[in-house]
């Protein structure tokens, strides 16, 4: 029998990244979901995208098991992570481009549009760029923004997303690209520092790649579960912080190099630190990235079949598939069992909300929603975050070690005490 691997022309081992290997790994990948992100704006398109889908899935399936972003460098496994976490969210969204029964058009956005916790409307014919077909050239270079706008941020495809309180109608670019370089400065530090306070804990074992378990056995059971919730905590924060340093990253990335404008890059976050429900947390406190993909391929299919419950099994399904697969990147197993039960879990919470208001009347809310909310996401994630020590993803080297942002602050604030000493002689 030939293997699924030899048969697609997959390489046995990754191959380190190279002008080679992207050309013949990656770019095919990413030229048919860009192909995707055009037709899908074009009318009478459906079954050539439905016959482009096996080809762009395939590409990415090839591309996604075949590169090397770590170099063969342990430390750096996690960028092979982050490359699957790509690949699978470029299939996701193939996937749902296919089907869809609608060309996505773009909605014109006021370029000092403030946000304020708004729910995105849907698209009339006066806020459309092009009522009727979208030309083949304005769809090519709609697609650019498509291709990375994973909120759709300026498209009527987002009916329904809510976006968090933003100021930045209140500021000039430029103003405007200077808060989002302090933020972006801050989070790199923050997420240094809360890595490192995870990695401190057992740093022999899941402080470094050789990974571990957040759950001692040596000690008495308060104590352990007691330590492991703070590590998860911990991991939490780490999580939230990298989350948005890559995004402030990119918001000053595509303002810059492609001219676009601050209303389009409004926060990420809704302080999910202050949910009072798992569904306020899920639903729109916690980032909405992968909103559009979660609901398009697990929720829409299997509410069909199972109602509502069905749906919300489905979208947090599809979730635990994206993170298993990204942790499986780091070559030391992917945990299925405890990636998806953590997400079923989180699936199951929002299922007894809504029979609580059901048989209530009332929603989960106020102060004991609030710690119901940090209750059920920090037990279960005790062990999804075992996982992640496991395969050695917490102890991996982020920044290099005489580079650690938390190590640059030391050595500038000691600059700075003896020219600050030297200035007082």
């Amino acid at each position: 029998m030939v293997s699924l691997g030899r048969l697609l022309l997959v390489p046995q081992e990754r191959v380190a990244l190279s002008a080679s290997t992207f050309s013949t790994f990656f770019l095919p990948a990413f030229v048919s979901y860009f192909a995707m992100g055009v037709l899908v704006q074009r009318k009478r398109t459906a079954m050539i995208r439905v016959a482009l889908l096996p080809v762009t899935l395939l590409c990415a399936y090839r591309a996604g098991s075949s590169l090397d972003l770590s170099f063969g460098i342990p430390n750096y496994r996690f960028l092979n992570q982050g490359l699957v976490l790509a690949i699978f969210t470029l299939s996701m969204r193939s996937t749902a481009w296919a089907f869809v029964k609608k060309p996505y058009k773009r909605i014109a956005l006021q370029p000092n549009k403030t946000f304020n916790g708004d729910t995105m409307p849907g698209c009339t014919s006066n806020q459309l760029t092009d009522v009727d077909d979208t030309p083949l050239f304005t769809a090519t270079w709609n697609a650019w923004d498509l291709s990375v706008n994973l909120r759709g941020i300026g498209w009527d495809w987002a009916e329904g997303l809510r976006i968090p309180r933003s100021s930045c109608g209140t500021k000039s670019t430029l103003e405007f690209l200077l808060s989002t370089l302090a933020k972006l400065l801050f989070y790199a530090l923050a997420f240094d520092a809360t890595s490192g306070a995870a990695r401190y804990f057992s740093p022999e074992t899941f402080g470094s790649i050789e990974g571990g378990t957040i759950f001692d056995a040596s000690l008495p059971p308060l104590t352990r579960y007691t330590r492991s919730t703070i590590i998860t905590i911990l991991s939490g924060w780490t999580a939230y912080f990298v989350i948005e340093l890559v995004y402030q990253i990119h918001t000053i990335e595509f303002i810059l190099l492609f001219r676009q404008e601050p209303s389009q890059w409004p926060p990420l976050f809704d302080s999910p630190w202050l949910s009072t429900s798992l569904t306020s947390f899920w639903g729109h406190k916690w980032h909405q990235l992968f909103r559009e993909c979660f609901i398009s391929v697990g929720a829409r299919p299997l509410s069909y079949l199972l109602g509502r419950t069905g749906g919300v099994m489905g979208a947090f399904f599809i979730s635990g598939a994206l993170h298993y697969l990204g942790l499986k990147a780091m070559e030391r197993g992917g945990h299925p069992v405890v990636v998806f039960g953590f997400f079923i879990m989180q699936a199951i919470g929002l299922i007894l909300e809504g029979m609580w208001k059901r048989c209530t009347g009332l929603r989960v809310d106020g102060f004991w929603g609030l710690l119901w909310t940090w209750l059920w996401v920090v037990f279960w994630a005790n062990f999804m975050v075992d996982a992640w020590v496991r395969v050695g993803l917490v102890g991996s080297k982020f920044f290099p070690d005489d580079y650690r942002p938390t190590v640059l602050l030391v050595h500038f604030l000691k600059y700075y005490l003896v020219l600050f000493r030297f200035s007082e002689r």
